[in-house]
Protein backbone atom coordinates (compact mmCIF):
# COMPACT_ATOMS: atom_id res chain seq x y z
CA UNK A 1 0.00 0.00 0.00
CA UNK A 2 1.11 3.56 -0.65
CA UNK A 3 1.67 6.19 2.02
CA UNK A 4 -1.46 7.98 0.79
CA UNK A 5 -3.60 4.89 1.33
CA UNK A 6 -2.26 4.44 4.88
CA UNK A 7 -3.14 7.97 5.94
CA UNK A 8 -5.29 8.15 9.04
CA UNK A 9 -7.75 10.60 10.53
CA UNK A 10 -8.33 11.34 14.20
CA UNK A 11 -11.67 10.39 15.73
CA UNK A 12 -13.15 10.75 19.22
CA UNK A 13 -15.12 7.64 20.27
CA UNK A 14 -17.14 6.58 23.28
CA UNK A 15 -16.59 2.91 24.12
CA UNK A 16 -18.18 0.29 26.33
CA UNK A 17 -15.18 -0.96 28.33
CA UNK A 18 -16.91 -4.15 29.45
CA UNK A 19 -17.99 -5.25 25.97
CA UNK A 20 -15.04 -3.76 24.07
CA UNK A 21 -17.47 -2.05 21.76
CA UNK A 22 -17.72 1.39 20.18
CA UNK A 23 -20.97 3.05 21.20
CA UNK A 24 -20.64 6.04 18.91
CA UNK A 25 -18.11 8.54 17.61
CA UNK A 26 -18.13 12.32 17.54
CA UNK A 27 -16.81 14.09 14.50
CA UNK A 28 -16.51 17.34 12.64
CA UNK A 29 -17.12 17.73 8.92
CA UNK A 30 -13.68 16.43 7.90
CA UNK A 31 -14.31 12.83 8.94
CA UNK A 32 -17.90 12.80 7.64
CA UNK A 33 -16.77 14.19 4.28
CA UNK A 34 -14.28 11.32 3.97
CA UNK A 35 -16.94 8.82 5.01
CA UNK A 36 -19.49 10.16 2.52
CA UNK A 37 -16.89 10.27 -0.26
CA UNK A 38 -16.84 6.45 -0.29
CA UNK A 39 -20.23 6.58 -2.03
CA UNK A 40 -18.59 8.28 -5.03
CA UNK A 41 -15.86 5.66 -5.56
CA UNK A 42 -16.27 3.33 -8.57
CA UNK A 43 -16.08 -0.41 -7.89
CA UNK A 44 -12.95 -0.73 -10.04
CA UNK A 45 -11.21 1.93 -7.95
CA UNK A 46 -12.14 0.16 -4.72
CA UNK A 47 -10.73 -3.11 -6.08
CA UNK A 48 -7.54 -1.37 -7.19
CA UNK A 49 -7.08 0.23 -3.77
CA UNK A 50 -7.78 -2.99 -1.86
CA UNK A 51 -6.34 -5.46 -4.35
CA UNK A 52 -4.04 -7.04 -1.77
CA UNK A 53 -7.16 -7.73 0.31
CA UNK A 54 -9.22 -9.65 -2.24
CA UNK A 55 -11.76 -10.73 0.36
CA UNK A 56 -13.46 -7.31 0.08
CA UNK A 57 -15.37 -8.64 -2.93
CA UNK A 58 -14.47 -12.25 -2.26
CA UNK A 59 -18.10 -13.34 -1.96
CA UNK A 60 -18.86 -12.20 -5.52
CA UNK A 61 -17.34 -12.03 -8.97
CA UNK A 62 -16.05 -8.46 -9.18
CA UNK A 63 -12.46 -9.55 -8.62
CA UNK A 64 -12.80 -11.93 -11.58
CA UNK A 65 -14.07 -9.09 -13.78
CA UNK A 66 -11.16 -6.92 -12.75
CA UNK A 67 -8.61 -9.68 -13.38
CA UNK A 68 -10.23 -10.43 -16.75
CA UNK A 69 -9.64 -6.85 -17.87
CA UNK A 70 -6.09 -6.94 -16.53
CA UNK A 71 -5.32 -10.07 -18.58
CA UNK A 72 -7.26 -9.10 -21.71
CA UNK A 73 -5.12 -8.33 -24.76
CA UNK A 74 -5.68 -4.71 -25.80
CA UNK A 75 -6.41 -5.87 -29.35
CA UNK A 76 -9.85 -6.92 -28.06
CA UNK A 77 -10.53 -3.39 -26.74
CA UNK A 78 -11.70 -0.43 -28.79
CA UNK A 79 -8.59 1.49 -27.76
CA UNK A 80 -5.67 0.67 -25.43
CA UNK A 81 -6.90 3.41 -23.08
CA UNK A 82 -10.07 1.36 -22.43
CA UNK A 83 -8.05 -0.96 -20.20
CA UNK A 84 -6.89 1.97 -18.08
CA UNK A 85 -10.45 3.29 -17.86
CA UNK A 86 -11.75 -0.02 -16.51
CA UNK A 87 -8.86 -0.76 -14.15
CA UNK A 88 -8.62 2.83 -12.85
CA UNK A 89 -12.04 4.37 -13.43
CA UNK A 90 -12.39 8.03 -12.62
CA UNK A 91 -14.93 9.35 -10.14
CA UNK A 92 -17.39 12.04 -11.15
CA UNK A 93 -16.62 13.62 -7.74
CA UNK A 94 -12.88 13.66 -8.38
CA UNK A 95 -12.62 17.45 -8.39
CA UNK A 96 -14.26 18.16 -5.00
CA UNK A 97 -12.59 15.08 -3.49
CA UNK A 98 -9.21 16.77 -3.95
CA UNK A 99 -10.22 18.95 -0.97
CA UNK A 100 -10.82 16.01 1.39
CA UNK A 101 -8.66 15.96 4.49
CA UNK A 102 -7.62 12.43 3.48
CA UNK A 103 -8.15 11.28 -0.11
CA UNK A 104 -7.19 7.62 -0.52
CA UNK A 105 -7.62 7.61 -4.30
CA UNK A 106 -3.96 7.71 -5.30
CA UNK A 107 -4.50 8.50 -8.99
CA UNK A 108 -2.64 11.51 -10.27
CA UNK A 109 -4.55 14.77 -9.81
CA UNK A 110 -6.85 15.48 -12.73
CA UNK A 111 -4.89 16.79 -15.65
CA UNK A 112 -5.62 17.05 -19.32
CA UNK A 113 -3.36 15.86 -22.08
CA UNK A 114 -2.62 17.41 -25.45
CA UNK A 115 -0.47 16.24 -28.32
CA UNK A 116 3.13 17.38 -28.48
CA UNK A 117 2.85 18.84 -31.95
CA UNK A 118 1.00 22.00 -32.82
CA UNK A 119 -2.46 21.08 -34.09
CA UNK A 120 -3.79 23.09 -36.98
CA UNK A 121 -6.76 25.35 -36.50
CA UNK A 122 -9.25 22.63 -37.48
CA UNK A 123 -8.59 20.64 -34.33
CA UNK A 124 -8.38 23.62 -31.95
CA UNK A 125 -6.09 21.96 -29.44
CA UNK A 126 -8.25 19.00 -28.48
CA UNK A 127 -7.73 17.66 -24.95
CA UNK A 128 -8.09 14.28 -23.27
CA UNK A 129 -8.50 13.31 -19.62
CA UNK A 130 -6.38 10.21 -20.33
CA UNK A 131 -2.84 9.91 -21.56
CA UNK A 132 -1.96 8.24 -24.89
CA UNK A 133 -5.24 9.00 -26.65
CA UNK A 134 -4.59 9.59 -30.34
CA UNK A 135 -5.31 13.15 -31.39
CA UNK A 136 -7.17 13.94 -34.61
CA UNK A 137 -3.89 15.16 -36.03
CA UNK A 138 -2.45 11.67 -35.58
CA UNK A 139 -0.14 12.41 -32.63
CA UNK A 140 -0.45 10.72 -29.24
CA UNK A 141 -1.66 13.01 -26.46
CA UNK A 142 1.09 12.80 -23.86
CA UNK A 143 1.81 16.35 -22.72
CA UNK A 144 0.10 16.93 -19.37
CA UNK A 145 -1.62 20.13 -18.34
CA UNK A 146 -1.72 20.27 -14.54
CA UNK A 147 -4.85 21.59 -12.89
CA UNK A 148 -4.40 23.36 -9.57
CA UNK A 149 -6.68 22.37 -6.72
CA UNK A 150 -9.44 24.92 -6.46
CA UNK A 151 -10.44 26.58 -3.20
CA UNK A 152 -14.08 26.33 -2.13
CA UNK A 153 -16.23 29.21 -3.28
CA UNK A 154 -16.39 32.25 -0.97
CA UNK A 155 -13.80 30.67 1.30
CA UNK A 156 -16.36 28.16 2.61
CA UNK A 157 -14.74 24.98 3.86
CA UNK A 158 -16.04 21.43 3.72
CA UNK A 159 -16.52 19.21 0.70
CA UNK A 160 -20.01 17.73 1.02
CA UNK A 161 -21.19 18.89 4.48
CA UNK A 162 -21.08 22.26 6.22
CA UNK A 163 -17.88 23.09 8.06
CA UNK A 164 -19.69 24.17 11.24
CA UNK A 165 -21.71 20.97 11.69
CA UNK A 166 -20.85 18.32 14.31
CA UNK A 167 -21.99 14.71 13.91
CA UNK A 168 -22.53 11.46 15.76
CA UNK A 169 -21.56 8.25 13.98
CA UNK A 170 -22.83 4.90 15.23
CA UNK A 171 -20.80 1.71 15.08
CA UNK A 172 -22.59 0.72 11.87
CA UNK A 173 -21.81 4.18 10.38
CA UNK A 174 -25.22 5.79 10.66
CA UNK A 175 -24.51 9.54 10.68
CA UNK A 176 -26.75 11.93 12.62
CA UNK A 177 -26.44 15.42 14.03
CA UNK A 178 -24.79 15.84 17.42
CA UNK A 179 -27.44 15.54 20.16
CA UNK A 180 -27.16 14.87 23.90
CA UNK A 181 -30.60 13.27 23.99
CA UNK A 182 -29.75 10.99 21.09
CA UNK A 183 -26.57 9.85 22.83
CA UNK A 184 -28.44 9.24 26.12
CA UNK A 185 -31.10 7.29 24.24
CA UNK A 186 -28.43 5.15 22.63
CA UNK A 187 -26.79 4.43 26.00
CA UNK A 188 -30.17 3.42 27.41
CA UNK A 189 -30.87 1.19 24.42
CA UNK A 190 -27.56 -0.62 24.99
CA UNK A 191 -28.37 -1.07 28.69
CA UNK A 192 -25.53 1.20 29.87
CA UNK A 193 -26.44 2.90 33.17
CA UNK A 194 -23.14 3.76 34.83
CA UNK A 195 -20.55 6.18 33.54
CA UNK A 196 -17.87 3.95 35.01
CA UNK A 197 -18.51 1.38 32.26
CA UNK A 198 -17.84 3.83 29.43
CA UNK A 199 -14.74 5.67 28.35
CA UNK A 200 -13.82 8.39 25.89
CA UNK A 201 -10.90 7.70 23.58
CA UNK A 202 -9.23 9.49 20.72
CA UNK A 203 -8.08 7.09 18.01
CA UNK A 204 -6.48 7.29 14.60
CA UNK A 205 -8.47 5.49 11.91
CA UNK A 206 -6.68 4.37 8.73
CA UNK A 207 -9.08 5.58 6.06
CA UNK A 208 -8.47 2.70 3.64
CA UNK A 209 -9.15 0.22 6.45
CA UNK A 210 -12.37 2.10 7.17
CA UNK A 211 -13.47 1.65 3.56
CA UNK A 212 -12.67 -2.05 3.70
CA UNK A 213 -14.55 -2.47 6.99
CA UNK A 214 -17.53 -0.57 5.62
CA UNK A 215 -17.87 -3.20 2.88
CA UNK A 216 -17.14 -6.27 4.97
CA UNK A 217 -18.51 -5.85 8.48
CA UNK A 218 -21.55 -4.64 10.39
CA UNK A 219 -19.41 -3.21 13.24
CA UNK A 220 -16.58 -1.44 11.41
CA UNK A 221 -15.66 1.08 14.13
CA UNK A 222 -15.44 -1.57 16.85
CA UNK A 223 -13.27 -3.73 14.62
CA UNK A 224 -10.86 -0.92 13.85
CA UNK A 225 -10.68 0.51 17.39
CA UNK A 226 -10.38 -2.72 19.38
CA UNK A 227 -9.03 -5.29 16.94
CA UNK A 228 -7.14 -2.85 14.70
CA UNK A 229 -7.90 -4.97 11.66
CA UNK A 230 -10.60 -5.61 9.10
CA UNK A 231 -13.09 -8.34 10.02
CA UNK A 232 -15.26 -9.99 7.38
CA UNK A 233 -18.84 -10.79 8.33
CA UNK A 234 -20.59 -13.44 6.25
CA UNK A 235 -23.01 -11.70 3.89
CA UNK A 236 -26.06 -13.80 3.16
CA UNK A 237 -27.00 -13.85 -0.52
CA UNK A 238 -30.56 -14.80 -1.45
CA UNK A 239 -30.94 -15.47 -5.20
CA UNK A 240 -34.72 -15.52 -4.79
CA UNK A 241 -34.70 -11.75 -4.30
CA UNK A 242 -32.86 -10.78 -7.44
CA UNK A 243 -35.07 -8.39 -9.34
CA UNK A 244 -36.09 -4.84 -8.54
CA UNK A 245 -39.19 -3.06 -9.85
CA UNK A 246 -38.58 -0.81 -12.82
CA UNK A 247 -39.68 2.78 -12.44
CA UNK A 248 -41.93 4.23 -15.13
CA UNK A 249 -39.20 6.67 -16.12
CA UNK A 250 -37.01 3.67 -17.01
CA UNK A 251 -39.53 2.19 -19.45
CA UNK A 252 -37.70 3.63 -22.44
CA UNK A 253 -34.40 2.16 -21.23
CA UNK A 254 -35.94 -1.28 -20.80
CA UNK A 255 -37.08 -1.40 -24.42
CA UNK A 256 -33.49 -2.22 -25.32
CA UNK A 257 -32.67 -5.91 -25.09
CA UNK A 258 -29.51 -7.94 -25.55
CA UNK A 259 -29.52 -11.55 -26.75
CA UNK A 260 -27.26 -13.99 -24.94
CA UNK A 261 -26.66 -17.72 -25.43
CA UNK A 262 -26.22 -19.74 -22.25
CA UNK A 263 -24.57 -23.13 -22.15
CA UNK A 264 -26.40 -24.92 -19.35
CA UNK A 265 -26.09 -28.19 -17.47
CA UNK A 266 -29.48 -29.83 -18.03
CA UNK A 267 -29.24 -31.94 -14.89
CA UNK A 268 -29.03 -29.02 -12.46
CA UNK A 269 -29.96 -25.92 -14.52
CA UNK A 270 -26.58 -24.40 -13.79
CA UNK A 271 -25.02 -22.03 -16.30
CA UNK A 272 -21.60 -23.19 -17.45
CA UNK A 273 -20.85 -20.07 -19.46
CA UNK A 274 -22.40 -17.53 -21.79
CA UNK A 275 -21.57 -16.82 -25.42
CA UNK A 276 -22.23 -13.19 -26.21
CA UNK A 277 -21.11 -10.31 -28.34
CA UNK A 278 -19.24 -7.23 -27.26
CA UNK A 279 -22.53 -5.56 -26.28
CA UNK A 280 -23.13 -7.97 -23.38
CA UNK A 281 -19.41 -7.92 -22.54
CA UNK A 282 -19.56 -4.13 -22.25
CA UNK A 283 -22.55 -4.41 -19.92
CA UNK A 284 -20.65 -6.77 -17.61
CA UNK A 285 -17.35 -4.88 -17.63
CA UNK A 286 -19.07 -1.53 -17.09
CA UNK A 287 -19.96 -2.70 -13.56
CA UNK A 288 -16.38 -1.78 -12.63
CA UNK A 289 -17.12 1.87 -13.44
CA UNK A 290 -20.24 2.15 -11.25
CA UNK A 291 -19.94 4.36 -8.13
CA UNK A 292 -20.88 2.68 -4.86
CA UNK A 293 -23.72 5.12 -4.22
CA UNK A 294 -25.17 4.52 -7.69
CA UNK A 295 -25.39 0.78 -6.96
CA UNK A 296 -27.22 1.41 -3.67
CA UNK A 297 -29.56 3.76 -5.55
CA UNK A 298 -30.26 1.10 -8.20
CA UNK A 299 -31.07 -1.38 -5.42
CA UNK A 300 -33.54 1.01 -3.79
CA UNK A 301 -31.27 1.75 -0.81
CA UNK A 302 -31.38 -1.92 0.16
CA UNK A 303 -28.06 -3.42 -0.82
CA UNK A 304 -26.63 -6.38 1.13
CA UNK A 305 -23.98 -3.98 2.53
CA UNK A 306 -25.81 -2.92 5.68
CA UNK A 307 -23.32 -0.22 6.67
CA UNK A 308 -23.32 1.26 3.17
CA UNK A 309 -27.13 1.39 3.35
CA UNK A 310 -26.90 3.25 6.67
CA UNK A 311 -24.40 5.71 5.23
CA UNK A 312 -26.54 6.25 2.14
CA UNK A 313 -29.70 6.85 4.17
CA UNK A 314 -27.80 9.26 6.42
CA UNK A 315 -27.14 11.47 3.41
CA UNK A 316 -30.78 11.20 2.34
CA UNK A 317 -32.00 12.40 5.75
CA UNK A 318 -29.61 15.35 6.13
CA UNK A 319 -31.14 18.55 4.82
CA UNK A 320 -29.56 20.66 2.12
CA UNK A 321 -28.40 24.12 3.18
CA UNK A 322 -28.30 23.43 6.90
CA UNK A 323 -26.01 20.41 6.81
CA UNK A 324 -25.37 19.25 3.22
CA UNK A 325 -23.78 22.13 1.33
CA UNK A 326 -25.98 21.98 -1.79
CA UNK A 327 -28.34 19.88 -3.88
CA UNK A 328 -25.42 19.19 -6.18
CA UNK A 329 -23.40 17.75 -3.27
CA UNK A 330 -26.30 15.60 -2.13
CA UNK A 331 -26.96 14.20 -5.59
CA UNK A 332 -23.24 13.59 -6.02
CA UNK A 333 -23.49 11.17 -3.06
CA UNK A 334 -26.86 9.42 -3.42
CA UNK A 335 -27.16 9.54 -7.22
CA UNK A 336 -23.54 9.72 -8.35
CA UNK A 337 -23.01 9.83 -12.08
CA UNK A 338 -20.40 8.18 -14.22
CA UNK A 339 -17.33 10.24 -15.02
CA UNK A 340 -17.24 11.78 -18.53
CA UNK A 341 -16.93 9.22 -21.37
CA UNK A 342 -17.61 6.22 -19.08
CA UNK A 343 -21.15 5.56 -20.28
CA UNK A 344 -21.57 2.66 -22.73
CA UNK A 345 -24.11 2.30 -25.51
CA UNK A 346 -25.24 -0.99 -23.93
CA UNK A 347 -25.18 -0.12 -20.26
CA UNK A 348 -28.97 -0.68 -19.80
CA UNK A 349 -29.08 0.45 -16.16
CA UNK A 350 -29.55 4.14 -16.85
CA UNK A 351 -26.71 5.60 -14.76
CA UNK A 352 -26.12 9.03 -16.24
CA UNK A 353 -22.76 10.36 -17.31
CA UNK A 354 -21.50 13.74 -16.16
CA UNK A 355 -21.92 16.24 -18.94
CA UNK A 356 -18.94 18.38 -19.85
CA UNK A 357 -20.04 21.89 -20.89
CA UNK A 358 -17.39 21.94 -23.60
CA UNK A 359 -17.53 18.37 -24.93
CA UNK A 360 -16.34 19.54 -28.31
CA UNK A 361 -12.97 20.41 -26.79
CA UNK A 362 -12.33 16.82 -25.62
CA UNK A 363 -11.75 13.50 -27.31
CA UNK A 364 -13.63 10.33 -26.41
CA UNK A 365 -10.88 7.91 -25.28
CA UNK A 366 -13.05 4.87 -26.15
CA UNK A 367 -13.40 5.74 -29.82
CA UNK A 368 -10.86 5.77 -32.62
CA UNK A 369 -13.17 8.11 -34.53
CA UNK A 370 -12.35 11.17 -32.46
CA UNK A 371 -15.02 13.25 -34.18
CA UNK A 372 -17.69 11.40 -32.17
CA UNK A 373 -17.82 12.92 -28.69
CA UNK A 374 -20.01 10.55 -26.67
CA UNK A 375 -21.05 6.92 -26.43
CA UNK A 376 -19.15 3.90 -27.63
CA UNK A 377 -18.06 0.82 -25.72
CA UNK A 378 -14.96 -0.81 -24.27
CA UNK A 379 -14.79 -4.08 -26.24
CA UNK A 380 -14.02 -4.15 -29.95
CA UNK A 381 -16.55 -5.81 -32.21
CA UNK A 382 -17.86 -7.68 -33.93
CA UNK A 383 -16.47 -10.28 -31.54
CA UNK A 384 -17.84 -13.14 -29.45
CA UNK A 385 -16.80 -13.50 -25.84
CA UNK A 386 -17.05 -16.30 -23.30
CA UNK A 387 -18.31 -15.30 -19.84
CA UNK A 388 -18.16 -18.00 -17.16
CA UNK A 389 -20.70 -18.36 -14.38
CA UNK A 390 -18.32 -16.52 -12.03
CA UNK A 391 -17.76 -13.78 -14.65
CA UNK A 392 -14.36 -14.54 -16.08
CA UNK A 393 -14.44 -12.81 -19.48
CA UNK A 394 -12.28 -14.07 -22.35
CA UNK A 395 -12.49 -14.13 -26.16
CA UNK A 396 -14.57 -17.14 -27.24
CA UNK A 397 -12.64 -20.28 -28.13
CA UNK A 398 -14.54 -23.48 -28.93
CA UNK A 399 -11.62 -25.64 -27.81
CA UNK A 400 -11.28 -23.81 -24.48
CA UNK A 401 -15.03 -23.94 -24.01
CA UNK A 402 -15.20 -27.72 -24.50
CA UNK A 403 -12.40 -28.29 -22.02
CA UNK A 404 -14.08 -26.00 -19.50
CA UNK A 405 -17.08 -28.32 -19.10
CA UNK A 406 -17.12 -30.07 -15.74
CA UNK A 407 -20.17 -32.13 -16.72
CA UNK A 408 -20.67 -34.84 -19.37
CA UNK A 409 -20.99 -33.40 -22.88
CA UNK A 410 -24.41 -35.05 -23.17
CA UNK A 411 -25.58 -32.90 -20.24
CA UNK A 412 -24.82 -29.61 -22.01
CA UNK A 413 -27.62 -27.66 -23.67
CA UNK A 414 -27.82 -24.24 -25.30
CA UNK A 415 -30.52 -21.85 -24.19
CA UNK A 416 -31.16 -18.24 -25.18
CA UNK A 417 -32.12 -15.38 -22.88
CA UNK A 418 -32.82 -11.72 -23.49
CA UNK A 419 -31.34 -9.13 -21.17
CA UNK A 420 -33.08 -5.87 -20.33
CA UNK A 421 -32.86 -3.62 -17.29
CA UNK A 422 -34.39 -6.14 -14.86
CA UNK A 423 -31.97 -8.86 -15.91
CA UNK A 424 -29.02 -6.44 -15.90
CA UNK A 425 -29.90 -5.35 -12.37
CA UNK A 426 -30.15 -8.95 -11.23
CA UNK A 427 -26.79 -9.64 -12.79
CA UNK A 428 -25.20 -6.63 -11.09
CA UNK A 429 -26.46 -7.74 -7.69
CA UNK A 430 -25.38 -11.34 -8.25
CA UNK A 431 -21.93 -10.22 -9.40
CA UNK A 432 -21.39 -8.52 -6.05
CA UNK A 433 -22.46 -11.34 -3.75
CA UNK A 434 -22.51 -14.66 -5.59
CA UNK A 435 -19.92 -16.94 -7.17
CA UNK A 436 -22.59 -18.15 -9.63
CA UNK A 437 -23.69 -14.83 -11.04
CA UNK A 438 -25.13 -16.04 -14.35
CA UNK A 439 -27.02 -18.95 -12.77
CA UNK A 440 -28.50 -16.75 -10.04
CA UNK A 441 -29.31 -13.84 -12.33
CA UNK A 442 -31.07 -15.99 -14.93
CA UNK A 443 -32.53 -18.65 -12.63
CA UNK A 444 -36.06 -17.41 -13.33
CA UNK A 445 -35.84 -18.20 -17.06
CA UNK A 446 -33.41 -21.11 -17.25
CA UNK A 447 -36.44 -23.25 -17.96
CA UNK A 448 -36.59 -21.83 -21.49
CA UNK A 449 -36.78 -24.48 -24.14
CA UNK A 450 -33.80 -25.35 -26.25
CA UNK A 451 -33.79 -23.10 -29.35
CA UNK A 452 -34.56 -24.65 -32.70
CA UNK A 453 -31.53 -25.44 -34.81
CA UNK A 454 -30.97 -23.07 -37.67
CA UNK A 455 -31.59 -24.67 -41.01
Amino acid sequence: MTDIQLQSISLKVLVDKEKNQVIFAESDNDFVDVLFSFLTLPIGTIIRLTRSQSFIFGTGCMNNLYESVDKLDVKHLCTPVCKTMLLSPRSSAETPSRNLKVNIDDMDPIQYYICSSRCNQEYSYKKSSYKNVRCQCGEMMQKGLSIKSSNPANGEQGVFVKETTSFMISDDLHVTLMSTMTSLSLLSKLGIKARSSIEERTVNIVVLHLLMSLLSSETPLTNLVFLERVIVDQIQFDPRNMTQPIDERDAEIDKKKLRVKLMVSKSNNKVLYAEAGEDFGDLILSFLTFPLGAIVDLLGGNSPWQCVNKLYKSVEHLSVGNYIKSDECKNMLIRPKLAPYFSCDNQLLGIEEVYLPHYSEFLNPKLLNARINRGGGFLKGPKMFMITDDLVVTPLSSISAIYSFNVPLSDVEERVVTVGKKEALSLLKASLFSKSALTDAFSFNLSLKKPKQEE
